[in-house]
């Protein structure tokens, strides 16, 4: 499990929360009252939050909704003495990328997510089985001009966390939810990020608008794999660099299947 856990309580802001998931660049914060947990909030509660249409605070600006009107609500958690294929299964069961850990007075202690079960892949069988076994072969993709709202529209209809954009069978880039959610327009002429594209028309002192498309918010630097590679070295590859898929390309580089985190977590929970 990974020690210190961030954490917020129930009356801070979002704007406060989405903070500590940038600087920190985590997944999640877990919220705690003397000790206890209450719930989390992660990226996906934040979209949620962020374009819901129902909520009657969703005009309001991020750093008037607090937490407790947004957190998951009684997480899923763990007790520090079960096995790492536990917590493994227990994600997979439920469907959580995170667990907090508790001790026997369910007082918090840690958090184990699916990057600690990743670092963990050494130590279990499932190293030896490779890429090919437990990549998804029906990936979901999208083109290089498709919009912003068709990529968040795929992530929540499919459930899942990561888009790859091709182009003519050819992976090109990523977007990944944390790409939704951070996305916004440059400010006084400046860029939010490098990447993107808002410009200023500074003769006539106004905004010139677009529809942000998959090539603005991709990221482009992508690393791939093949499909025979062991999860022994794609769990390294993933560690080493920070991310949570790896595209999986044949010898003519056409997409194949991706790999994920979640793919190595269920991979742990084949072996006692």
């Amino acid at each position: 499990m990974s020690t210190p856990v961030v954490t917020c309580h129930l009356n801070d802001n979002l704007a406060h929360v989405r903070n500590l998931l940038l600087r920190r660049d985590i997944g999640r914060v877990v919220v705690v009252d003397d000790g206890h947990v209450f719930g989390i909030v992660t990226w996906t509660d934040l979209i949620k939050a962020f374009v819901s249409l129902q909520k009657r605070w969703a005009s309001h600006p991020i750093d008037e909704v607090l937490v407790k009107q947004v957190m998951t609500k009684n997480p899923i958690l763990i007790r520090q003495t079960r096995s790492i294929r536990m917590a493994a299964k227990t994600m997979v069961r439920y469907g959580v990328s995170g667990l907090p850990v508790v001790d026997q007075q369910k007082t918090l202690s840690g958090i184990i997510t699916k990057t600690d079960i990743v670092r963990a892949i050494p130590r279990t069988k499932s190293s030896r089985l490779s890429v090919s076994e437990v990549m998804t072969t029906d990936v979901v993709t999208l083109s290089p001009n498709h919009t912003l709202y068709r990529a968040a529209s795929l992530m929540d209809q499919n459930k899942i966390s990561h888009l790859v954009v091709t182009e003519g069978g050819v992976p090109l880039g990523m977007i990944s939810k944390i790409d939704l959610a951070s996305f916004a327009p440059a400010v006084a002429g400046r860029m939010s990020a490098p990447r993107k594209k808002f410009v200023f028309d500074n003769a006539n002192d106004r905004r010139v608008y677009f529809v942000p498309v998959a090539a603005d918010l991709m990221t482009t630097d992508l690393i791939t794999v093949k499909p025979d590679v062991s999860l022994l070295d794609a769990s390294r590859i993933m560690l080493d660099h920070s991310i949570s898929s790896l595209p999986v390309v044949d010898d003519s580089g056409k997409l194949v299947g991706i790999i994920t985190k979640s793919d190595l977590v269920r991979a742990v929970t084949r072996f006692r």
